[in-house]
């Protein structure tokens, strides 16, 4: 123990939070993974659901309604590990406000920082309401810690292209996407049926665009047999429900609330394609299970789809249901793109899988620190 490395993440919710204490499975997991090497203590910004205990790596819950209160707390509990243990490297989960707070308290207690760029904050579609670099101080802070933090990574070369959109630049950023277990999420060769089974797993929220994702399954079930399960549940739901309503698809759609973790493989296996219409996203956890699992994915031009475009995934421009509706029509009429699409899919997340992301963040870690010894390292 004493020859690890000491780190310190600070995420604002996500570990034994929300529904059945879900939280963010894929982070959690990669977390735990972590701890097997390093001495990994979690500051969380959200209150962690009572009951909830941790294996492997310690969890500590900075929570106050009053967020300058909280922020000062965090570095209180920061400082009193420190006393104990003396962390080097401390690794914010999303720009704001965590990715922000590691570099603050980087420079307190001179050690390294990382910032993770993981979606919402960068991009801005000010017509829903959503990113953080829709604000003009938001943005400025984004980019003021995405510059002075010691390393930044982001889960996509979408996430890149964003940022560079919007005027930051930063040349050393690194791509590392969030893989999954393929022990849980396996591959199964199927051939595609009549009716052709379409899913779908999202937050219900527009930023995922569901009604695009209606609008093109409507011209694709006109046009052959069709059935559509979306699995989730928010804020979005009731216009969900009435859209499906009015387009007559009563008898091809059903809706699910948000399931456990571990449920899902099976859902994934009866299935015949993922349809992801999102505005926009980091990376889209559900894309890398489908390609995992063997299902065709297809959607708009973002996060891990617009990374893969052609080769795993079908991807259209945001909004654009005709096109996607054409091109998944002509899909499932090519048995060759579908079997040349599941086989890259299938190596591509094998390649980029849970155990490869976590020793990419244990090669960076180490980077950061040539020398491991704790006191040497300084």
């Amino acid at each position: 123990m004493q020859n690890k490395i000491n780190v310190a993440i600070i995420v604002p919710g996500g570990i034994g939070t929300g529904k059945d204490s879900i939280g963010v499975p894929v982070m959690e997991r990669i977390i735990k993974s972590l701890a097997s090497d390093f001495n990994i203590t979690v500051f969380q910004l959200y209150k962690v659901n009572q009951g909830f205990t941790v294996n492997g790596f310690d969890l500590i819950e900075v929570y106050s309604s009053n967020r300058t209160l909280k922020y000062l707390k965090l570095i209180y509990h920061f400082w009193r590990i420190q006393r104990k243990r003396e962390i080097q490297i401390v690794h914010g989960f999303w720009t704001m406000p965590c990715g922000f707070l590691s570099v603050v308290i980087g420079k307190i207690f001179r050690i390294k920082s990382v910032v993770s760029v993981l979606g919402g904050d960068a991009i801005a579609l000010p017509e829903i309401h959503y990113g953080q670099l829709r604000s003009p101080l938001y943005r400025k802070l984004i980019f003021r810690t995405l510059s002075e933090a010691h390393q930044v990574i982001v889960l996509t070369q979408y996430l890149i292209d964003n940022l560079k959109k919007y005027g930051f630049y930063r040349e050393d950023i690194k791509v590392i996407p969030w893989g999954i277990d393929g022990s849980l999420f396996s591959y199964k060769e199927k051939s595609i049926a009549r009716p052709v089974q379409f899913l779908h797993i999202a937050n219900l929220h527009p930023v995922k665009d569901q009604v695009t994702l209606l609008r093109a399954f409507k011209i694709i079930s006109d046009e052959i047999p069709a059935h559509l399960l979306i699995i989730g549940e928010g804020i979005s739901e009731g216009r969900i429900k009435i859209l499906i309503g009015e387009m007559n698809l009563q008898s091809k759609i059903e809706i699910l609330k948000q399931l456990p973790y571990e449920s899902l493989p099976a859902y994934y296996h009866q299935a015949d394609v993922l349809l992801h219409t999102s505005l926009s996203e980091g990376q889209s956890e559900v894309v890398t299970e489908a390609l995992s699992c063997g299902v065709l994915v297809c959607g708009t031009h973002v996060g891990l789809m617009a990374d893969l475009a052609g080769q795993c995934c079908i991807t259209v421009p945001i909004q654009d249901d005709k096109a996607l509706a054409a091109q998944i029509i002509n899909l499932l009429n090519n048995k060759q793109k579908q079997m040349q699409m599941r086989s890259s899919g299938l190596q591509w997340s094998k390649t980029y899988s849970l155990s490869w992301t976590c020793r990419q963040y244990a090669t960076l870690y180490q980077q950061l620190l040539p020398n491991s010894n704790p006191r040497e390292s300084r």
